[in-house]
């Protein structure tokens, strides 16, 4: 798949993308009707506006794909569409080297057929395209590029529309805005020309306190002729300038005071642009020096001041002292600094650890899955790409579930459920099954990683299959040394008494022929006598062949218990043959016949006769199970022996159902099982296998359904190489 080339002036296109106001709108009738109409006239079952952002493709309009309302940029057919201003056109997706493995073609909606107008505003910025989309190889008929041409400017013209209505939206707010402002302003100065209208009517009746006011207000305030000279001021204002008293201003300019004289002549600019315009000049800052040599800043405004003809006499100026505020607002200023510093160390610092788990992930010994909230994949580290042996592209986006075998889902599902809520999670011997059909057991631990609104599950396993099926054969191996010493008491405690009955019943047939003999000569014997010895010498017999029954079998059982070490020793696999064959008898006479063909050349074989007989049991037991459907008259168990060169083969083969082809090469693997849940673990095969390895041979099968199965065990005549 060949990723699309971004426009050079990419971020130019996604401000003017975003200055349309299309993203993440509402849908609206008229781009849906453009859309039904795009597939309609192309006969198309898809037609999409897909707006093409930085890391998405969105769709303001579609038809055919409910549900959908964007996918990746990096696998969109439009990103490319809007490298060019003419159309473009894809026949046959899967023929196309840009898209043949493109997800979208490979999987739901399964993409063929692409053609798409790219949207190109005003000023000449493709924001996305007007594009129909078929299921099946095809073209555009001339006909139809006019079509798709048309409704694309139509699209177009409605973007343009938008935007100016955008426009024109935002000037009229902007003007509500200033028209408010201006009424506050006109408010504020009319309150405030009422003010000095009514002190100035108070003044000639109430100049004493006014006196008083001017005294102890707590502002600065100084009232100027026509020239700019000082008619009068409070005494704070004569103490700003260093005087005792105001009447030491008066009649003085600003250029007269122990003031900087560009400080200065910026009053009287002020001053005389009030008294010019006869308008005031309200609360604006600006500095002032004291005699002292301290810059302070004060809050000024000043009115005209106007005779009552309403001619202007000269001006009036009051401030105050806002050196504290203005020291406030920068520390204030100077705490905003330091947290956005603070908050892009905190930033950094969030990168870098972002950056520091992608390497620890990429480099963990553990399998690593990043998920989504759903449970999909999003990203997993090598460890994990060999487990499943799949490539990445192959993962990503599958839910993680899935990894599990339908039987072993329900833990892992409820355990995901329970992640979401409380956090974190534990789940213990999860069967998860590779890409190739292989099954491998973990341990997983999970957590949810949240950062801002995003929440990630984060899921690292344990691979414990090869401790799993260690387990699993230690405790078959414990389980086949208790049953072995529990078979050892039994046909300890049953040969003893059971040589008694063989020897009584032995000297019982002898005595009854010493008797036959005896009375055979008598005459006049009744025909009963004759009648009851024959029967006892058949009942006899049948005690004696069933005792002897009973011996054999005490004998198996001994010889069973008493080999089960792991070390190598010669082994007649002729009577580990019969030992498991007699053991298994009781299991094979409902089932099928046995057909014995032993090599009578072949030698002793170096081998754990234990472990052996364990191998050959499980085959015989597995052949008995396949061979149940079937009748038994029309059943086999043949049992071959042959020597090949240095090698010693035993072939065990049933005429049972056979094994699918699909099963056949994971029958090894260990936990693989067909058998219901609860019928077996899936081990067996796999312990016999690692059994046979272990003495230097191995285990080849072959099958045919209806025909049956053939396992063909190979063990070294002269033992397992030292290496």
């Amino acid at each position: 798949m060949t990723p699309p080339v971004p426009p050079i002036d990419e971020s130019q296109r996604l401000l003017a993308l975003a200055r349309t106001g299309l993203l993440d709108t509402l849908p609206e009738p008229e781009y849906d009707d453009i859309v039904r109409l795009a597939a309609e006239s192309c006969g198309t079952p898809i037609a999409l506006i897909s707006l093409v952002d930085r890391d998405r493709q969105w769709f303001k309009a579609n038809v055919g794909l409910p549900g959908v309302e964007e996918t990746d940029r990096c696998i969109s057919f439009c990103s490319h569409a809007i490298e060019r201003d003419e159309i473009f056109l894809v026949e046959d997706a899967r023929a196309d080297a840009r898209f043949a493995t493109n997800p979208l073609v490979l999987s739901p909606p399964f993409i063929r057929f692409y053609a798409g107008a790219p949207l190109q505003t005003e000023d000449g910025f493709f924001l996305g395209t007007l594009c129909v989309i078929d299921q099946r190889s095809r073209t555009l008929s001339e006909a139809q590029r006019v079509s798709l041409l048309g409704l694309k400017r139509q699209v177009e013209l409605l973007m343009r529309m938008r935007a100016q209505m955008n426009s024109l939206q935002a000037r009229n707010e902007e003007l509500a805005r200033a028209h408010e402002h201006m009424r506050a302003l006109n408010m504020r100065l009319r309150a405030e020309m009422d003010e000095r209208q009514r002190i100035e009517g108070q003044l000639r009746d109430q100049q004493a306190l006014l006196g008083s006011i001017l005294t102890h207000i707590p502002y600065s305030i100084f009232w100027k002729d026509r020239r700019g000279a000082y008619l009068g001021a409070n005494p704070r204002f004569a103490q700003d300038m260093g005087l005792s008293t105001s009447e030491q201003l008066l009649g003085k300019t600003d250029l007269e005071l122990p003031t900087p004289r560009a400080q200065a002549e910026a009053y009287r600019r002020d001053d005389f642009e009030v008294m010019e315009s006869g308008q005031p000049k309200l609360s604006f800052e600006e500095p002032l020096y004291r005699s002292s040599g301290e810059e302070a800043w004060v809050l000024t405004s000043k009115v005209p001041l106007k005779h009552t003809d309403g001619s202007v006499m000269g001006v009036v100026g009051i401030y105050a002292d806002i050196s504290e505020r203005r020291r406030q607002q920068a520390a204030l200023q100077d705490a905003k600094l330091l947290v956005e510093r603070h908050v892009a160390n905190l930033e950094a610092q969030i990168r870098e650890a972002h950056l520091r788990n992608h390497h620890l992930m990429q480099n963990s010994g553990e399998a690593v899955f990043l998920l989504n909230e759903e449970g999909s994949v999003l990203d997993l580290n090598p460890v994990a790409l060999r487990l499943l042996d799949a490539s990445e592209d192959d993962l990503r986006g599958l839910s993680f579930e899935t990894f599990a075998p339908e039987k072993s889902r329900e833990p892992l599902r409820r355990a995901l459920r329970d992640l979401r809520v409380v956090g974190t999670v534990r789940l213990e011997s999860q069967v998860l099954e590779s890409a190739t059909g292989g099954r491998l057991m973990l341990d997983l631990a999970a957590s949810l990683q949240v950062t801002g609104n995003t929440r990630r599950l984060l899921v690292v396993g344990h691979d414990v299959t090869e401790k799993w099926r260690l387990e699993q054969q230690s405790i078959q191996n414990e389980r086949l040394a208790s049953m072995g010493a529990l078979a050892a008491g039994i046909a300890h405690e049953i040969n003893n008494p059971m040589a008694y009955v063989l020897s009584n019943l032995t000297y019982l047939q002898e005595c009854r022929d010493e008797l036959e003999q005896a009375v055979a000569s008598l005459p006049g014997l009744p025909p009963r006598v004759s009648e009851t010895l024959a029967e006892v010498k058949d009942v006899l017999a049948e005690s004696l062949s069933g005792g002897r029954r009973i011996r054999d079998i005490v004998r198996d059982m001994r010889f069973f218990s008493h080999t089960a070490g792991e070390e190598l020793a010669p082994v007649d696999l002729h009577a580990c043959l019969d030992v498991v064959l007699r053991m298994a008898h009781g299991e094979l006479k409902h089932v099928a016949r046995v057909d014995k063909r032993y090599d009578s050349a072949l030698p002793l074989i170096p081998a754990s006769e234990g472990r052996l007989s364990q191998v050959f049991l499980n085959l015989v037991i597995n052949a008995v199970h396949a061979m149940r459907s079937g009748k038994p008259e029309d059943q086999v168990l043949r049992v071959v022996t042959t020597r090949d060169g240095d090698w010693a083969r035993i072939e065990i083969a049933d005429s049972g159902t056979g094994i699918p082809p699909d099963v056949l090469p994971h029958i090894f693997e260990p936990f693989f099982t067909t058998k219901p849940a609860g019928a077996g673990t899936g081990l067996g095969l796999s312990i016999s296998l690692s059994i046979i390895q272990k003495m230097g041979g191995g285990i080849q099968v072959r099958s045919e359904l209806g025909a049956g199965t053939t396992f063909t065990l190979s063990l070294p005549v002269h033992g397992r190489d030292p290496d």
